[in-house]
């Protein structure tokens, strides 16, 4: 096993497995848990077999699907 130690971070690698250590002080829930999204993310995106189009036509379906869902938030200029 691996082990790569810096002041703030400890990982240890092996072939099947990387640990992260990460001290939280003054860190929110909230901030780990968009860490620990961040490296979800990531890890998929780097397995994904996605096409640079295909992905952009995901994200305009995305878009497309959140605008339906809150347009009314948002009203239209002038109408305040």
């Amino acid at each position: 096993m691996m082990q790569y130690r810096s002041p703030m971070i400890a990982v240890e690698a092996d072939q099947d497995c990387v640990q992260v250590r990460i001290p939280t002080n003054g860190l929110t829930p909230e901030e780990v848990n968009g860490l620990v999204s961040w490296l979800r993310v990531e890890a998929i995106v780097c397995h994904s077999r996605l096409t640079p189009s295909a992905a952009w036509q995901l994200s305009e379906e995305i878009k497309s699907d959140w605008w339906r869902a809150n347009e009314k938030r948002f009203p239209p200029p002038g109408s305040e």
